[in-house]
């Protein structure tokens, strides 16, 4: 596909941006939370943040096609344990449980295919990669460069979910 074509037909930085954009993400975020976990959560200040945590947990997704970029979210170890219970029907979880990593992906596949899913240009011309899980706060994710990002904090029973949008220009320099 040419360069002009994959420019036309991708998510643009406006687009990306905009308040519609992070209102997809905040309903995204709500309805996976309400449904798959029965938990109420919503966007916090920036203000009103946890900084990051040196124990903590974060699930990358990849979008490939009409976007490029990835969905990262992260969270305490113990936010992570909360989530995989509730997702295990409230069975409790240990720490080192593998259903820890596996619901932290699968949490961050749900919330990057719903927010894809209610962006018109990116709902069939946009894949998502596995999950990938990390554990620990030592690291960095490079994205190619330019790309920007909108990240959004959410609170959750106590807990704080950092979800972090971000987009690659399709068009090389």
């Amino acid at each position: 596909m040419s360069q002009s074509m994959v420019a036309e037909k991708s998510y643009g930085a406006q687009e990306f941006l905009s308040s519609q954009s992070q209102e997809r993400a905040d309903e995204t975020v709500a309805e996976v939370f309400n449904m798959m976990l029965g938990h109420q959560i919503g966007p916090v200040s920036e203000l009103d943040t946890t900084p990051c945590e040196a124990n903590e947990r974060t699930a990358i997704v990849g979008f490939s096609g009409s976007m490029r970029g990835t969905c990262e979210i992260r969270m305490s170890t113990l936010a992570a344990r909360a989530v995989a219970s509730a997702m295990l029907g409230g069975t409790p979880v240990e720490d080192g449980d593998d259903s820890i990593d596996d619901a932290i992906g699968e949490l961050c596949n749900m919330i990057a295919g719903g927010w894809k899913n209610r962006v018109p240009t990116l709902t069939s011309d946009c894949t998502l990669s596995p999950p990938t899980v990390i554990s620990g706060g030592d690291y960095k994710v490079h994205m190619r460069q330019p790309s920007m990002k909108m990240a959004r904090v959410y609170r959750f029973d106590g807990n704080t979910l950092h979800l972090t949008l971000h987009r690659e220009d399709l068009v090389a320099s």
